[in-house]
């Protein structure tokens, strides 16, 4: 949204004024280019005003109470709803939680919005599409009603997600993104928390019902398969195990930076957080290197949080010479590196849809050789058992004030997609859903129609 170079130096401080305004009014990234000579210059900035001194925060919109009026009809009409809460929710679960309990609605979330749930809440059903859980893409399937609170969901175009939802009621505080990914019958410009925090205190509660519990019981069977997989202790070590140690050491307000990748798809599934932590990543398309720059921004910024790097080999090959910069201003932190020899993501990605695979693998290397070439402590962790041990002294070289990388030389596998689950025997034979869990492991995995037909409902899905 801004991206200047600094033409002479007196230019500087207006520049980077403008930069500061333009980042805080779109709520995103400014980009100064300072030329290196500009360095010695002196510059007279005693009479310089500056944003600082005159932001204020916005005044709160009003609510357009006929749109709210519309929304509580739709969703108190629903026998099948879903709130879908994005980024625009942040801060404000316990509102989001609040109204799904009394209209009896799951809740999906955007990938960037994790942590501001807490993993055991029963009806979250986790992020839709590839970066996701198996809930919330079973969920739109059967869903009557949405939602989209203060959420871009740009694969809706490409997925259908939405496409079989009767009613879609959209709120944004951006009249851009009104009716964007898909059509709003219901249309609320204004803050995602405030127009739900209007609909809860209008709309009547609703008693227990099929699908709500339907939906809480398809999210307790994908949190005991997930936990299933973390909990191993014998057999090659796989990335489920790695994020168990992590959990195991977090302390509980940890700060994770994540790289981009299937650590972003993964982390989201096997990170255990609540509202105390933060977890970030790139939210763009392709941005890999991220990780290791982003635990340093978090150190500085919160010098008194654990601050994980969760990175792939691949990701972490692009930064890793700023280890050193960790090292050189005192930045402790831990660094896991999930080392695979290929670049996961875009593999898996291309077993979709090439006929071959290509320019995804990797050479292995000794990251932790290189993290202590450059002043850190490194560990290579190759076996289940060696989790333990290793994370613990992890856990205490950082807080003797040491920065910490641990390589992970993980196994090949992919984690289970999402997107394309095969579970369900209406649509597969029962050798395709054998082979898909057993490939994933998988056995105790249910299709949501399981529980459906379990809580007397019928799967829209089978009768389309």
């Amino acid at each position: 949204m801004y991206n200047r170079r600094v033409a002479y130096p007196e230019q500087l401080p207006k520049v980077l004024d403008e930069g500061i305004r333009a980042a805080i009014a779109n709520k995103g990234v400014a980009a100064v280019e300072v030329p290196v000579d500009f360095g010695w210059e002196q510059l007279d900035t005693a009479t310089r005003y500056s944003s600082a001194e005159d932001y204020r925060d916005f005044p709160e919109l009003g609510l357009n109470e006929t749109d709210i009026d519309a929304a509580v009809e739709a969703l108190s009409n629903a026998k099948r709803p879903v709130i879908y809460a994005g980024k625009g929710t942040r801060g404000h679960s316990e509102d989001v939680i609040a109204l799904s309990r009394k209209i009896k609605a799951p809740v999906a979330i955007t990938g960037i919005n994790f942590d501001d749930y807490n993993y055991e809440f029963d009806a979250l059903l986790g992020s839709a599409h590839r970066v996701g859980w198996k809930p919330a893409n079973e969920a739109f399937e059967e869903a009557d009603a949405v939602l989209f609170a203060g959420s871009n969901f740009p694969f809706a175009e490409i997925t259908g997600k939405f496409d079989h939802v009767d009613k879609f009621i959209q709120v944004d505080i951006d009249q851009q993104k009104l009716g964007k990914r898909h059509f709003a019958d219901v249309a609320i410009l204004g803050d995602a928390a405030t127009a739900i925090r209007a609909i809860t205190d209008k709309i009547d509660e609703k008693e227990d019902n099929g699908w709500y519990q339907a939906n809480i019981d398809n999210a307790a069977n994908w949190k005991a398969y997930m936990q299933k997989l973390e909990n191993k202790t014998s057999g090659p070590l796989q990335l489920y195990q790695v994020f168990k140690a992590i959990n195991d050491v977090s302390k509980e307000n940890a700060a994770y930076s994540i790289d981009v990748g299937n650590t972003t798809q993964t982390s989201i599934r096997h990170l255990h957080m609540t509202p105390k932590n933060l977890w970030r990543t790139s939210e763009v398309f392709a941005t890999m290197g991220n990780g290791l720059p982003g635990a340093l921004a978090a150190k500085l910024g919160q010098p008194n949080r654990q601050v994980w790097n969760l990175s792939g080999d691949g990701g972490f090959s692009m930064a890793m010479q700023d280890v050193v910069t960790a090292v050189k201003y005192n930045l402790p932190s831990i660094h896991v590196i999930f080392t695979n020899e290929r670049f996961g993501f875009i593999r898996d990605e291309q077993e979709d849809t090439n006929d071959n695979y290509y320019g995804v693998d990797i050479t292995d290397v000794d990251f932790a050789a290189i993290a202590k070439a450059q002043g850190a402590v490194g560990y290579t962790v190759t076996e289940i058992s060696q989790l333990e041990d290793v994370f613990a002294k992890a856990k205490a070289d950082e807080e003797a004030g040491r920065v910490v990388l641990i390589d992970a030389k993980i196994t090949e596998e992919r984690p289970l997609p999402v997107e394309e689950l095969k579970l369900d025997p209406y649509f597969f034979s029962k050798n395709e859903v054998d082979e898909f869990k057993s490939r994933y492991e998988a056995e105790e995995l249910q299709p949501f129609s399981h529980y459906l037909e379990e809580h007397g409902l019928e799967v829209e899905q089978h009768n389309r």
